[in-house]
């Protein structure tokens, strides 16, 4: 059998009361040359069950023995892609039926040097776009993606911009460590359109479950933060195009890593502080270094300090 035009990834776990929804919408679409790969990732109810009951050739389901998580479950899907293009749809989500063959005509009508397709999605319970940002149809450079852009897009990117290049399963629920590198490369493109409808009804989303930041014990977010130190690419362009997110998040990670004794981590991201005091201002720097000097200073206070220095220089710029 010809390869497929486009691949598409569905990671599932214990998804046997959505999957039918994800899977039809895919099988409806009105562009035919797919394959859809489905990802169990250790299903502990019938999902496997629902699975069987298709036999359109064009679905592929690889099984993880045991659960490892999404980020993994993406990452078996990334190694199986046999399509030029590829997309990841959540198994609780669904495609409207012109959602492929729409994207997919954006190279041909537009420019022929697009290789990546960027589309809106629809919030089903408020019936509005769930990406904000963007007011109409226009090329998406990294610049533009990463300063103006907020909330769920979705779309198509051509396989040849992973160039190998994988989530890093150490960090869950950090997906832009490695779509910060895919954007870096691409010739993006944005149509105005909502092509896929983001189910964000109950609290049981596959994205959602454990891998959630704000709900990680310490031990764990500290984990994180010493795994987030290899990727100097994605901590170099969050500082480039967010300062404050990337300060929050230095201060922060200094804050978590001293809590648990990590203080060569620790140091690690004041010198990165450091290093981009220019962006970041002397404010942010005073800030972590009380916390890295050792002092009694929570997490969640850090905060104070962060707010206190912000608006002692708004008053000095006042004078």
């Amino acid at each position: 059998m010809d390869a497929p035009s486009i691949s598409i990834i569905m990671a599932s776990y214990n998804r046997a009361h959505s999957i039918n929804r994800a899977i039809d919408s895919v099988l409806r679409q009105t562009f035919k040359n797919f394959e859809l790969i489905v990802i169990d990732d250790g299903s502990t109810d019938n999902t496997l069950d629902v699975l069987a009951e298709y036999t359109d050739p064009r679905i592929r389901v690889v099984k993880h023995i045991k659960n490892k998580g999404v980020t993994a479950a993406k990452n078996s899907g990334f190694d199986e892609i046999l399509g030029e293009w590829f997309t990841l749809l959540d198994s609780d989500d669904e495609m409207l039926p012109e959602a492929l063959e729409t994207l997919m005509g954006v190279p041909t009508n537009v420019d022929g040097q697009i290789d990546a397709v960027t589309c809106n999605c629809v919030d089903s319970v408020t019936g509005e776009f769930s990406g904000h940002g963007l007011d109409g149809d226009q090329y998406l450079d990294e610049t533009v993606i990463a300063t103006r852009c907020r909330g769920e897009f979705w779309g198509l990117t051509k396989t040849a911009l992973l160039q190998g290049d994988r989530l890093n399963e150490k960090l869950p629920g950090w997906e832009n460590t490695l779509w910060y590198k895919i954007n870096a490369r691409a010739h993006r493109y944005y149509i105005h359109k909502a092509l896929r409808i983001y189910h964000t009804e109950g609290d049981d989303r596959i994205t959602k479950k454990d891998e959630s930041k704000s709900v990680l014990k310490k031990e764990n977010q500290a984990a994180i933060y010493k795994a987030l130190m290899s990727d100097g690419f994605f901590l170099g362009k969050t500082a480039q195009f967010n300062p404050n997110e990337f300060t929050k998040l230095c201060v922060k990670a200094i804050a978590t890593t001293m809590a648990v004794n990590d203080k060569d981590t620790a140091k690690f991201y004041y010198g990165f502080i450091c290093a981009n005091s220019r962006r970041m201002g002397l404010d942010k720097i005073i800030a972590s270094s009380l916390i890295l000097g050792g002092r009694n200073i929570s997490i969640a206070s850090y905060w104070a300090i962060y707010k206190f220095m912000k608006l002692k220089n708004m008053l000095a710029i006042g004078r």
